[in-house]
């Protein structure tokens, strides 16, 4: 064990947790006591409670977290199709899944490289330049394409990071409560979106509803945009300092993720007494899903599953991609000294996202 991370919670910010992760694929289940947690980690154990209606993203009895319900950001949140399980919801799902998808890669490459020139040539390519691009170009150009106005964007990522932290495990009253004020300006900015080009899709989808389901779903998917995104975008420009690679390539994306993902984990919350993979999991029992684990199984079909899989899988990988190779476009024309910026890497984010730092290292 001497090397390894902590725990599974902690192995996504770990300099090396592959040695790790292999070990708990081969068991296949592991229980944490001192986390109470369930880990799945072979591909067979994550396929089956990926795939398990009896396994949820949200408990039954916490809904929305107890730190935001009653404020504006619950009330969003409790929208989120993502948190949410029905018929009803998988048909949302779908469709919003559908909206994404219609929006041309093309396009979505094409403003990112445009949003990421604009940014870097506002100041030095350092590694606190990179930190905050890889925090700003996800939100904003998913904004962007939602029609958001230019002059707007930079605020726009910030409020969503507002929203990232007060939604932390860790979030206290401070954070919250700048987080249910970025919520209500979002939400204000979303309703009076333009809904004539590829959002008529979501806006029929979602027309027997009442008309706040859609501005919370669109702001969950700008939450959603921001900590993957920006992991994606981190690793991508991580792997450029180490040497050339061909990041224009999606099938070249996906090989890498597979060694070296940037979602580790997600939850899924027991509903009823269920076995799973040869493991008997009882109501009220949470399960740590290491997709990270998973993709390296040599057991498994060897792909990387970053955007998961299931009925809850993320619909945005074809958005973040693009939006990344857009990124390492615009910093290939700006030819950055790629071995330096590489030189004080360190991983600092959510738990569950493998997010590098570039600027950890240099003085203010």
């Amino acid at each position: 064990m001497s090397g390894w991370p902590k725990h599974a919670l902690a192995a996504a910010g770990h300099p090396d947790p592959y040695p790790y992760y292999r070990e708990l694929a081969r068991d296949g289940w592991r229980r944490d006591e001192a986390l109470g947690l369930w880990l799945a980690a072979s591909r067979r154990a994550v396929d089956a409670v990926m795939e398990s209606p009896a396994c949820r993203v949200r408990p039954a009895r916490e809904p929305v977290p107890a730190g935001i319900a009653g404020a504006p950001l619950g009330e969003a949140f409790g929208r989120w199709l993502r948190m949410r399980e029905g018929d009803a919801h998988a048909r949302l799902r779908t469709a919003v899944s559908e909206g994404l998808a219609s929006l041309p890669c093309d396009e979505a490459e094409l403003t990112a490289r445009r949003l990421a020139r604009a940014f870097l040539a506002t100041g030095a390519v350092d590694g606190r330049r990179l930190d905050a691009l890889v925090d700003f170009l996800p939100v904003a150009t998913l904004a962007s394409l939602l029609g958001w106005p230019e002059a707007a964007l930079a605020e726009a990522a910030e409020e969503i990071a507002r929203v990232c932290r007060a939604l932390a495990a860790d979030a206290d009253a401070a954070a919250r409560g700048r987080g249910a004020e970025a919520c209500r300006t979002l939400l204000a900015d979303l309703a009076v979106l333009s809904t004539d080009g590829w959002l008529k899709r979501w806006r029929e989808a979602f027309s027997e509803w009442d008309g706040a389901s859609l501005s919370a779903n669109l702001l969950g998917i700008l939450f959603q945009s921001r900590d993957a995104g920006a992991g994606l975008l981190s690793a991508g420009i991580a792997w450029r300092c180490q040497g050339e690679w061909d990041h224009a390539d999606p099938a070249e994306w996906r090989a890498r993720l597979r060694q070296d993902p940037v979602l580790h984990h997600t939850r899924r919350f027991v509903a009823a007494d269920v076995t799973l993979a040869g493991q008997t999991l009882r109501a009220g029992d949470q399960v740590l899903v290491l997709l990270a684990a998973a993709a390296r199984d040599p057991a498994g079909p060897a792909e990387a599953m970053d955007f998961g899989r299931g009925r809850h899988a993320c619909p945005g990988e074809a958005l973040a991609m693009a939006t990344a190779r857009g990124a390492l476009h615009a910093l290939e024309q700006n030819r950055p000294d790629w071995r330096a910026l590489g030189g004080g890497i360190r991983f600092s984010g959510p738990p569950n996202v493998r997010m590098r730092r570039f600027g950890a290292g240099e003085r203010a």
